[in-house]
């Protein structure tokens, strides 16, 4: 009996212990997580810095005129730079209407982002508070920057004054909206300052400085983007209808020869552009295409990449899947687009990116069937603009910065399609 005691006495030091190492071990791994997201964090900024560091001095060589640059021996910051005597409210409708609606969707980013929530829970931008402070503060950022326009082009050295009036404006608005019970003050005020003085910097040298405006309008860089614009979508929608339907036929249906005929569409990659332009430029003009849509489009209505990547997002889907919707009496058609493609999303819209990069960063295709200036795209445009005045070297690289925006939104606006597409298929 004094033995059992003993042995039931003994032990609780061990059970002690047991709870003593347990918690040691849970304290050791939060520290160890703790300390994993700090290093994940140091390293993200610092890619974020070894990214936006050359496009912070591409914006400098775009303001700054390449003589008085250099004269002033390459400073960190744009010199001689030309600003316009305006306001925000200032120059034509589209001009207005497109940046105040930019700015509307920057803030309503942040109130969302700020809130927690995303893109897909956007009503929660319905909230009044929200939603005011989205109306306030675009139109807070529009008074205050009139005063910004006015000191930078007087050059009467209030400059800062006025940016930093404008930063808390568009700081408190925002902080406002980002404010609910329970929230952290600090974050909260970090988050609306950090909001505004980016989008305050942004607006003022994207509506402020004079070298987009002369690079625009110089170059005529407007209906040359209009041209690449529709080249770029009619591409882009040809690529992936012909893609989806070709990858359809090679995963799912059966016909002789299949295998060589995949084969032979495989290997049209190997064939670089250099390879066919000689024949494929005669046939258009043969067929008296120049400078004509058709003649941009049509030669990439189709492409060997999209069916590759698209048939491998229609292997992953089960075939218990195609065997029941025969069952329930569907067909080739109905499966594809009720099923099959609505499976592969993130693979068809990594594609369709991939397809409107390619199509709107041709240059080589266009210069060779267009010979009008009436017909450039945007590429042979900025060519062209490059060759004009080198003293004003900087408006090419202006021209460049502008033509690059239609691909950074689409890039933003894509950019969970992308990352789902690129590793669909890397995690079983």
């Amino acid at each position: 009996m004094a033995t059992d005691v003993a042995d039931v006495v003994g032990a609780d030091p061990p059970a002690a212990t047991e709870g003593f190492s347990a918690g040691t071990t849970v304290g050791r791994s939060a520290s160890r997580r703790t300390a994993g997201t700090i290093v994940s964090y140091v390293v993200l900024i610092a890619l974020a810095v070894v990214v936006l560091v050359p496009v912070f001095y591409t914006v400098l060589q775009a303001l700054s005129p390449p003589f008085a640059y250099i004269n002033a021996h390459h400073p960190p910051h744009p010199v001689a730079v030309a600003w316009k005597q305006r306001s925000w409210w200032t120059g034509g409708p589209l001009s207005v209407v497109g940046r105040t609606v930019l700015v509307a969707l920057a803030l309503a980013w942040l109130q969302l982002r700020g809130g927690g929530g995303s893109v897909r829970t956007w009503r929660l931008l319905l909230v009044p508070r929200r939603l005011g402070a989205i109306v306030v503060g675009t139109l807070a950022l529009g008074i205050a920057t009139g005063p910004v326009f006015t000191s930078l082009a007087e050059r009467n050295g209030q400059t800062t004054v006025w940016v930093l009036v404008a930063i808390v404006a568009v700081a408190a608005t925002q902080a406002a909206g980002l404010w609910t019970r329970g929230s952290v003050a600090w974050r909260i005020g970090l988050l609306a300052v950090l909001g505004a003085v980016g989008l305050v910097g942004i607006a003022v040298v994207a509506a402020g400085a004079d070298a987009w405006t002369r690079s625009w309008t110089n170059a005529h860089l407007g209906p040359a983007m209009g041209r690449s614009l529709l080249m770029t979508v009619l591409i882009t929608v040809c690529q992936v209808v012909t893609s989806v339907l070709a990858a359809y036929a090679f995963a799912f249906l059966r016909f002789p020869l299949k295998r060589l005929v995949f084969a032979i569409v495989i290997a049209t990659l190997l064939l670089p552009l250099e390879v066919t332009l000689a024949g494929n430029v005669a046939l258009v003009r043969q067929l008296n295409w120049i400078n004509s849509t058709q003649a941009l489009v049509l030669p990439f209505a189709a492409t060997a990449l999209g069916t590759f990547l698209i048939l491998q997002g229609f292997r992953g889907i089960p075939p218990e899947i195609q065997d029941a919707t025969r069952l329930d009496g569907y067909g080739h058609v109905a499966f594809l687009w009720k099923f099959a493609v609505p499976l592969t999303r993130p693979v068809v819209a990594a594609f369709t990116v991939i397809a409107a990069l390619g199509a709107w960063n041709q240059y080589l295709w266009p210069r060779s069937v267009i010979d009008s200036d009436t017909a450039n795209t945007m590429q042979i445009q900025l060519r062209t603009l490059a060759g004009q005045d080198i003293g004003n070297a900087n408006l090419t690289i202006a021209g460049a910065l502008i033509a690059a925006l239609p691909v950074v939104l689409l890039l933003v606006a894509f950019q969970k399609q992308i990352i789902r597409g690129l590793t669909a298929g890397a995690v079983k």
